[in-house]
């Protein structure tokens, strides 16, 4: 009975976040908006001097990026479902990118995103998919913990009938005896309090629902993860 408690205690805390976070962002959301768009409105005025033209061009742009950013944190709070709708995993990698592209830079990191040059349709889950990537990222970011100049490069390709989305990073890589124990519940190189190894079983999990999968492939430097989904 206690841990049954426990569970739906967690659940409901879970849910309760989300459901915060959610709304907050909403609200970031519309602010940010309103920003872009004022500033967006003051420019039109043609008697404007160039600097402060300038200046109300970079507001509106990183209000733009803002938004963006809030829309992927509102995509990624909600509940978990089975609905699966069409996808462009292209999207899910660039929206993952947008999430973490903050927080990697004031670690000194950086993340880029290799789209290849045509749409990769899937269907799929996007709050779950979209978890499996910046999973992945959070992977990497963690093997260059302590680096103030890694990459985390993310490539899209097509794979004969699936979507192939690659992470890699120019980080130390694994050992041979991590190397096979990667995607174990529970077990990270990083004793940090938000390592705690579920980010790759996690992404392997959601891989496998979507008829997918998920590898460790060999790379020269660093490690490279693979997500492969079928296309639609």
């Amino acid at each position: 009975m206690t841990a049954r408690f426990d569970d739906l205690f967690t659940l409901n805390r879970q849910a309760t976040v989300a459901r915060l976070v959610s709304g907050a962002a909403h609200e970031v959301n519309n602010a940010l908006q309103v920003i872009s768009g004022s500033a967006e409105l003051l420019m039109t005025s043609k008697e404007l001097p160039e600097p402060v033209r300038e200046g109300l061009e970079r507001i509106a742009a990183h209000s733009g990026r803002a938004a963006a950013a809030m829309t992927g944190v509102t995509v990624l709070s909600r509940p978990a479902t089975e609905a699966r709708t069409p996808v462009d995993l292209r999207d899910v990698a660039t929206r993952a990118a947008s999430l973490t592209r903050y927080s990697l830079a004031r670690a000194g990191l950086s993340v880029s995103v290799e789209p290849g040059d045509e749409p990769l349709p899937i269907e799929a889950n996007a709050p779950q998919l979209l978890l499996a990537v910046v999973n992945l990222i959070a992977n990497a970011e963690q093997a260059l913990d302590g680096r103030r100049s890694g990459r985390i490069i993310i490539a899209i390709v097509r794979d004969g009938a699936f979507a192939r989305l690659a992470v890699s990073d120019d980080g130390p890589g694994l050992s041979a005896q991590m190397a096979t124990q990667a995607f174990d519940a529970f077990v990270t190189t990083k004793p940090r309090p938000d390592s705690v190894g579920l980010g790759l079983p996690v992404a392997r999990a959601i891989a496998e629902t979507h008829a997918g999968s998920l590898s460790m492939e060999p790379a020269g430097t660093g490690a490279t993860f693979v997500l492969r989904i079928p296309l639609a």
